[in-house]
């Protein structure tokens, strides 16, 4: 099944739940970046994270940006999230792989605190108009759903549940994805829905393992937690959405970029080399600017 997001409420429309299926963007990611798995896992629930925060935005050219900036072995990650369901980003550490930790007497898990280190989590929302409403919170232990709740809860104050995971078998990512449950500002001093929701979310003992069960039906999942969704509340064009992997990187953009080059620096690219070929770091598509259009730069 295609990466989606889909959308319900719950409680007389007081508790906003959304889930995200992000499996097929990850490995996307994977094989561009030449991910390891350790930083595939890292970037896929990179990726529900911010998909999660932007599918709350009104205009569908909305975008979220999440940033880490630590010193981890990772060397941060930046993620490029539409209310559009287009998503996109990168490691700085890609092929970066560490020493599985013991969790339970039978369970390990990946090294999320140390490949992460210390730092902060920075969010840019950007509704298209307007300056971006920007914020910056501590890394809580680098497994980004307990990183996006310190940040819903200091930034927003929206009494919120995140939940990401992924399930590995045979050496194989089959499942990435995430929930978020939120109450909604208009009813978050209502105790009831705050213990509601609380209560609810103490039942998910693997949120990995709910995702894996699933097969990939969100709603499903949802119900699984919230069996008392209020069906319809959201129009079924609004509730079910498309994710992908999708940059925005063009010739175009790459020439632009190459404009910003003083005269000097283009004479000495086209002297040393006598072309240029630009990477993006997002997708890893590569854009050949050729002799002809650099000596066209320096002449304009």
């Amino acid at each position: 099944m295609n990466d989606r997001i889909v959308r319900a409420t719950a409680a007389n429309g007081g508790i906003r739940l959304v889930a995200v299926l992000t499996t097929e963007s990850s490995l996307e990611a994977k094989n561009r970046h030449g991910l390891s798995y350790l930083t595939t896992t890292i970037l896929g629930r990179a990726f529900s994270a911010s998909l999660l925060l932007a599918s709350s935005m009104k205009i569908m050219h909305g975008r979220v940006t999440l940033r880490v900036r630590s010193d981890g072995p990772l060397k941060g990650l930046l993620v490029d999230a539409g209310r559009d369901g287009k998503v996109r980003g990168y490691v700085g550490n890609p092929d970066l792989e560490l020493d599985l930790i013991k969790i339970s007497s039978n369970k390990y898990s990946f090294n999320f605190k140390k490949a992460l280190g210390t730092g902060y989590l920075n969010i840019i929302r950007d509704n298209g108009f307007g300056e971006p409403f920007t914020s910056t919170v501590e890394l809580v232990n680098g497994n980004i759903a307990e990183d996006i709740a310190s940040y819903l809860y200091h930034s927003e104050q929206t009494p919120s549940a995140v939940f990401i995971g992924e399930k590995i078998q045979n050496k194989k990512i089959i499942c990435s994805g995430g929930l978020l449950a939120q109450v909604l500002p208009k009813k978050d001093t209502d105790p009831l829905l705050v213990s509601l929701l609380e209560d609810r979310c103490k039942e998910i003992n693997s949120f990995s393992e709910d995702l894996f069960q699933s097969k990939d039906n969100l709603l499903s999942l949802i119900k699984n937690i919230f069996p008392d969704i209020d069906d319809k509340s959201i129009s079924e064009k609004a509730r079910t959405q498309e994710v992908r992997f999708e940059c925005k990187c063009s010739k175009q953009k790459s020439l632009n970029a190459m404009r910003i080059l003083d005269k000097n620096e283009l004479e000495d690219i086209l002297r040393k080399e006598g072309k240029a070929d630009l990477v993006c770091e997002f997708c890893k598509n590569k854009y050949l600017i050729s002799c002809e259009e650099i000596k066209a730069m320096i002449k304009n």
